[in-house]
């Protein structure tokens, strides 16, 4: 009877893994997308700067000419009062861009991480059979559990087997039965 509930929420768990990956993959799109603005702006903001740069040049070279009138000296304040205020309406409108644009992708990661939580929290949480054996082998080596281990991989880097791992730790569900640090009796011929 359990066998048949477990086929029966089959495609509960493949929907759910569906959405899962449909949410992971709208995080990837807006983060490039994001990356790909950042830049724009960046360059946008450089550009800038080497103008600034080339304007500040030209005034020093105004001020250090020999013409020293009232009307240079006037004309290069205002110029000074001109290229300050440009910069400061560009920043505020640069800061104001970034600004609306990072909301709106806050709002679209929120939006897909609500989804991402909807989809694990209908997951079905069928317990799963703990049909343990005794059938390994008594020798072997203790390993501690590594950031980035599986069972699979532990098993292939350390000459064993899933099961003979999973029935000598009594790990039933060998996608959650491993966590950093934990030490295991990994069984070898």
């Amino acid at each position: 009877m359990k066998i048949t509930a477990f086929f029966a929420a089959a495609p509960l768990f493949a929907a759910a893994a569906y959405a899962q990956t449909a949410a992971v993959a709208d995080l990837q799109q807006d983060m490039a997308l994001l990356r790909r603005e950042v830049g724009q702006l960046r360059l946008e903001v450089e550009q800038l700067r080497r103008e600034n740069e080339e304007l500040s040049r030209k005034l020093k070279g105004v001020q250090s000419s020999t013409v020293g009138t009232e009307a240079v000296r006037q004309q290069v304040s205002l110029v000074r009062s001109e290229v300050g205020a440009q910069n400061e309406s560009l920043k505020r409108e640069i800061i104001a861009l970034v600004k609306k644009d990072l909301e709106a992708m806050a709002a679209q990661t929120n939006a897909n991480i609500q989804k991402l939580a909807a989809a694990i929290g209908t997951r079905p949480q069928a317990d799963l059979p703990a049909n343990f054996s005794d059938d390994y082998p008594k020798t072997g080596v203790t390993y501690t559990v590594q950031s980035g281990d599986s069972i699979s991989r532990i098993a292939r880097k350390m000459n064993s087997r899933i099961k003979w791992i999973q029935d000598a730790n009594r790990i039933a569900d060998p996608t959650r039965g491993l966590r950093v640090g934990d030490e295991i009796f990994v069984p070898q011929k």
